[in-house]
């Protein structure tokens, strides 16, 4: 019908929180990144938790889309699809701990001494690979979610990998510079 707007599905919705989340974790990792090497202004707290409250809706919005995969009796999942959705949930629950260790640090010694020395940079290294795998693993269903062209799979993973060497190679630059 004319003039009808498109429903928002579960799956939509999740792919915009997604979409906003890999911002948010782009630009704090940037910010993070150059903290120590140029005057960078210290972003206000409610950020970071803004970020956070937008992890917890992409969570209950996975929760939804997983059980809506898993109980469709229309088109149910293959063995396959079951394993890569295990996989996501893999990338993202490892991701989480590592993020919880990261806040953990930061809340604990502050974020210089927490960032700036060998352990930190391991587990911003760990943090940052684990955000790659977990995009690389995601990446088609993110994309169908937002309406985008699978075709854009390969250059989003590359972009993934590409920011997680750069963050990696910042890390490594606070601890020996």
């Amino acid at each position: 019908m004319k003039g009808m707007r498109k429903r928002i599905t579960t799956r939509g919705a999740n792919g915009v929180v997604s979409a906003a989340i890999v911002c948010f974790f782009l630009a704090h990792g940037l910010l993070g990144s150059l903290q120590g090497f140029f005057a960078v202004p210290s972003p206000a707290t409610w950020i970071v938790w803004a970020g956070m409250v937008l992890v917890g809706i992409h969570v209950v919005l996975c929760i939804a889309t997983s059980f809506e995969q898993l109980t469709d009796t229309v088109r149910p999942p293959s063995v396959q699809k079951k394993r890569h959705l295990a996989l996501k949930w893999a990338t993202g629950i490892a991701l989480a701990a590592v993020v919880g260790v990261h806040i953990g640090r930061i809340r604990t010694l502050g974020p210089i001494a927490a960032l700036h020395s060998a352990e930190g940079a391991a587990w911003t290294i760990a943090l940052a690979a684990l955000l790659a795998s977990h995009i690389w693993t995601g990446s088609k269903s993110l994309l169908k979610d937002l309406g985008i062209d699978r075709s854009w799979r390969n250059a989003v993973r590359a972009g993934a990998c590409a920011f997680a060497a750069v963050f990696s190679l910042f890390a490594l630059a606070h601890v020996l510079g």
